[in-house]
């Protein structure tokens, strides 16, 4: 009987082996499926951010062709038109002078609602000069954070003074 315990030890040997590697195998699963997970949320909440986006879209309101938007004293007025499909919780101006830029982080004092229009004073730094380009870019709430759809800019150019 005890003449075949030669035989005992390579099997042990190999239970174990075969223990260990199914251990580290499912150590591994786990942690690829957690990884992979964590890249899916990542991948799905940009093309959410990007869908939303898509539907941001903001225009200067025309009468009789001219668009609603002048220079004031140091101040830009532009009344603006939000589209049907997404509020916006507030809009990014970038005034562009010839001797300089200025940004406007919110231009809003309210969200603009979907399908709504509001009119905006938009101040700027008389250091940048003369104004040549208004930028507009919407902000919208994605359901965890405000993103700028910068794909959704407005760009006007050519300002006129308010009153003529």
């Amino acid at each position: 009987m005890f003449k075949s315990r030669k035989g005992i030890t390579p099997l042990v040997a190999t239970v174990l082996l075969v223990a260990f590697s199914i251990g580290l195998g499912a150590l591994v699963m786990n942690w690829g499926e957690d990884y992979i997970e964590q890249k899916a949320e990542f991948v799905q909440g940009t093309a959410e951010v990007k869908n939303a986006c898509d539907l941001a879209k903001i225009d200067v309101i025309r009468i009789a062709g001219q668009p609603q938007a002048c220079l004031a004293d140091n101040a830009v007025e532009v009344w603006l038109d939000n589209g049907p499909d997404v509020d916006l919780v507030n809009i990014h101006a970038r005034i562009a002078g010839d001797r300089g830029v200025d940004v406007v982080e919110n231009v809003l004092l309210t969200p603009l609602l979907k399908a709504n229009a509001a009119r905006a004073v938009i101040p700027y730094k008389p250091s940048i000069g003369d104004v040549l380009q208004l930028k507009l870019t919407p902000k919208i709430w994605t359901g965890s954070k405000v993103v700028l759809c910068s794909q959704s800019a407005i760009q006007i150019e050519n300002l006129k003074p308010c009153g003529i």
